[in-house]
């Protein structure tokens, strides 16, 4: 039986779209008594992945394993749940291990391992069910940025297969991987910076990403200046308490978290987009457009006339949106008053013909303009007279948000109204 700990063990995610600048963050984060994983997932398609494991004892003896794994299936989920979260459990029971650091290959996103490490249940060979965060505590995320390439990555529409990192299927893009990845970081390192185009395109880098991510400690590097274990150590106690440590984002959590400058900055800029009334379907379908060319990203709720009851999240990344079913309202669904933030929110949005139903959006500019982005999003509500048709009419108006919309579209037929919007939204110019 391997040794119960009375404490759990710290985890450190390190992530990023650059495999050799995540291997200069986890050198740096290689001291005695901690095990650092990583899984190279170059052919996972064909059931196959690489896993290495580096430990480091107390006395500072490396010791070194490389595997093959052989999946059944393989994909990314498979990986995680089949081997990375049984070998966080084991790992944690191993005396000379005092931290974990888990490199992540580019195509994994860290929101989605923090998932699985706090609710897949893991079963191990002479250990009770349980999930690896029983075991460990996802306390921190490393994100590294390549200056020269990320804000080209995180605002365009290449697919990661069309980029050579993921299998055909993998309909994801490289914008939607690199903004999530400096979204759910603690601490962002970027390399590079004198590979920039100029001193203004890395300004205005800096002017997103710490709009991004504002709440994370960063620094900047460029060439001629390493990245060792002091500068490590000091970007990660530059961060606060407010940016994730490892707790994934909930639909109700502040979308301004971590008080960004809201100022704009070499044409970046925060903005917010709020309403209370609902969206016409076809008109938002239209508005949506905007949000495709030249935002960086965009989150939020959405009220959409044609589902009066669903909590509808919008997440944009560069040339790829999507919509999807997250919850239902309080208003129409009273035991939803179990989320405490979901009660708060209710309770400034409250009113007593529509209840807690409302728009709510931050979208991140870095070459569009706000002005015409909130235009095209007023247009897109639904008029006086529209309202004044009453409930049934409005969830009766034709949409095209239903299980399985992509845009563009072959056409803008009525949809079942009884459809929830479950499925991503895929716009991918």
């Amino acid at each position: 039986m391997p040794q119960e700990r009375s404490h759990r063990t710290p985890l450190t995610l390190v992530t990023g779209l650059d495999r050799t600048i995540s291997a200069r963050i986890a050198h740096t984060l290689a001291t005695p008594g901690t095990a650092v994983v990583s899984h190279d997932l170059r052919d996972v398609e064909r059931g196959r992945v690489t896993r290495t494991v580096h430990r480091i004892d107390t006395d500072g003896h490396d010791e070194f394993s490389l595997d093959d794994i052989d999946l059944e299936h393989g994909c990314v989920s498979c990986t995680l749940r089949l081997d990375l979260l049984p070998l966080l459990r084991t790992l944690h029971r191993e005396t000379q291990v005092s931290r974990i650091v888990v490199v992540l290959d580019p195509v994994v996103e860290p929101e989605n391992v923090a998932l699985e490490v706090h609710q897949t249940v893991v079963h191990v060979p002479g250990l009770p069910p349980a999930p690896a965060g029983d075991d460990v505590c996802l306390s921190h995320t490393v994100c590294g940025v390549d200056a020269a390439r990320w804000l080209a990555d995180a605002t365009g529409d290449l697919t990661l297969a069309e980029a050579g990192l993921s299998a055909a299927e993998d309909e994801r893009t490289l914008a939607q991987v690199a903004v999530g990845q400096v979204r759910f970081a603690d601490t962002v390192i970027v390399e590079r910076a004198d590979s920039a185009a100029g001193a203004w395109e890395l300004a205005r880098l800096h002017a997103v990403l710490v709009r991004l991510a504002p709440a994370a400690g960063m620094r900047t590097l460029n060439s001629r200046q390493p990245l060792d274990a002091a500068l490590m150590a000091r970007a990660l106690a530059s961060g606060t308490a407010e940016s994730p440590h490892g707790r994934p984002r909930r639909p109700f959590d502040p979308l301004l978290s971590g008080r960004p400058d809201l100022t704009a900055d070499c044409g970046v800029e925060l903005m917010t987009i709020e309403a209370t009334r609902p969206f016409h379907p076809e008109r938002l379908h239209v508005a949506l457009d905007a949000l495709l060319d030249g935002v960086v990203t965009a989150q939020g709720r959405l009220w959409i006339a044609a589902n009066p009851n669903d909590v509808l999240w919008l997440d944009s990344a560069g040339g790829a949106l999507g919509i999807r079913r997250v919850g239902t309202w309080l208003a129409t669904d009273p035991a939803a008053a179990a989320d405490p933030q979901q009660s708060a929110t209710a309770a400034f949005y409250w009113d007593d013909v529509h209840g807690d139903r409302h728009t709510s959006i931050v979208v991140l500019c870095h070459r569009a303009a706000p002005d015409e982005i909130r235009a095209a999003f007023d247009a897109a509500l639904v008029t006086d007279d529209e309202l004044a048709a009453g409930p049934r009419a409005l969830a009766n108006l034709p949409s095209p948000f239903g299980t399985d919309h992509r845009d563009p579209c072959d056409d803008l037929e009525t949809t079942d109204r009884s459809a929830t919007v479950d499925q991503t939204e895929g716009e991918n110019r």
